[in-house]
């Protein structure tokens, strides 16, 4: 008769036929004072490419935007872990007083009961997370002249390609429309200037429909680029002669492609959100809000992180 291997013999004690996990050790002092400079390095580093990433505007705008759906995301995660909690315990107390003889009077003091931690630290974190996108907003209040600029560098320098060319003419015209949709929609809701509610609503409304066309002009070139790229690549990609050209042009082609790619990562969170908000009542909820928002907020603050380690 074979012996099946992975089987302990009869008289084996469970002691010595099962392995017992040996228990993690605890660093001692000494270990943990001798790691403490490189934690105060590493720290000290990380807070230096933070420090580099907020002191331009675009950088502070992609921290900020990454801290507000976060926060977002986290406030509905935690408010959702609350609402299972408070409904576990509801259900527990009917299913208590149901059984109770009949005619017995339930009082039930509400006064006695602690208010939800849970519940408190998701209202903070979506309070957060509105009054970041009110900051947000209101620095935007100048993008007219960022999209004036941008429009002068591609009239100066414009795109080789025809159509290209032509979306990105576009891409200017549809921000000049969001961005002055949105600055009138904020500052008449606060009080600057005398919109009503309802103009209002259709400007915050029509701004984001601006700003989806945008997101779906972007698709487009980015799939003209992409073609175009591959063109090139099979009819007049050059080479620089010998294996270390071949490795630098295959590195830069490689890099390219992850830009390209973070790209349409991005855009794609964008897009649902955009046609979230050019509807009147609506197409998703904050947890999936934040969900979109945090992607492209990460994708961007991925970026600056690394650029920031790289000077």
């Amino acid at each position: 008769m074979s012996e099946i291997q992975g089987i302990a013999p009869p008289d084996t004690s469970p002691e010595k036929s099962i392995p017992l996990p040996t228990p993690p050790s605890i660093p001692s002092l000494q270990t943990l004072r001798d790691w403490l400079p490189l934690y105060l390095q590493k720290t000290d580093r990380s807070l230096e490419r933070l420090s580099t990433i907020i002191s331009t505007p675009s950088g502070t705008d992609t921290a900020l935007l990454t801290l507000c759906y976060t926060s977002l995301l986290a406030s509905s995660v935690i408010s959702s872990i609350s609402l299972h909690r408070l409904h576990r315990s509801a259900t527990d107390l009917i299913a208590r007083i149901t059984a109770l003889p009949p005619n017995t009077t339930v009082i039930i003091d509400t006064s006695s009961i602690p208010p939800s931690r849970l519940l408190i630290t998701a209202k903070r974190l979506k309070a957060l997370s509105s009054l970041i996108s009110d900051f947000r907003i209101f620095a935007r209040l100048w993008g007219l002249l960022g999209i004036y600029k941008w429009g002068k560098r591609t009239v100066a320098d414009p795109p080789e390609d025809d159509v290209v060319r032509r979306i990105v003419y576009t891409q200017v015209l549809v921000n000049i429309f969001f961005q002055c949709l949105e600055n009138g929609a904020y500052l008449s809701s606060k009080g600057v200037m005398g919109w009503t509610s309802e103009k209002q609503n259709r400007a915050w409304i029509w701004s984001s429909r601006f700003w989806m066309a945008h997101v779906g002009l972007d698709f487009l070139r980015l799939g003209r680029v992409l073609m175009l790229r591959r063109h090139r690549g099979t009819e007049e990609q050059k080479r620089v002669d010998g294996p270390k050209g071949d490795v630098i042009t295959e590195r830069g082609e490689q890099e390219w492609r992850a830009a390209w790619a973070k790209e349409v990562i991005v855009n794609a969170a964008w897009a649902p959100l955009t046609l979230h908000w050019s509807l009147e009542k609506g197409l998703i909820g904050d947890f999936w809000v934040g969900v979109l928002g945090s992607v492209a907020g990460l994708s961007g603050l991925g970026t600056l992180w690394r650029k920031s380690g790289e000077m």
